[in-house]
């Protein structure tokens, strides 16, 4: 499930930075339609001290923050923005990670795309040829 997150929101950030706002807003709906997803699968981790972290509650705070701010940010067509706010996202993410004892799960900028088929530069066609 959260590999589907990845793939789109690392995805993402090469959208944004190619300034590909169609594309961008796909990948960004596409993130949060599967991080719903990941929450509706599995609401409740249980936590070692015997509590639970529920999921769905943090996704919540993050879609009125951080995730908010992304959203904005493309709608804005800002790359700036983008950037900060992209950002802030992975910090959120981590925030998640770390609530879910998972601190192990260290997200970053990605240095490459995990799609290689898509052109991400508005400007180029697609095409069959390499």
């Amino acid at each position: 499930m959260m590999a589907d997150v990845a793939y789109h929101f690392s995805n993402l950030w090469f959208a944004g930075q190619a300034r590909n706002w169609p594309l961008a807003e796909f990948l960004l709906s596409e993130t949060k339609s599967h991080l719903r997803w990941a929450v509706r699968v599995r609401p409740v981790r249980p936590l070692s001290t015997g509590g639970e972290l529920r999921v769905g509650d943090m996704l919540a705070g993050i879609e009125q923050s951080t995730l908010k701010e992304l959203t904005e940010s493309v709608q804005a067509k800002d790359q700036s923005r983008f950037v900060t706010a992209y950002k802030q996202q992975l910090a959120s993410c981590y925030a998640c990670h770390i609530a879910a004892e998972k601190a192990y799960l260290r997200l970053r900028i990605p240095d490459h795309p995990a799609e290689t088929m898509v052109q991400f530069d508005p400007t180029k066609p697609g095409s069959p040829e390499p």
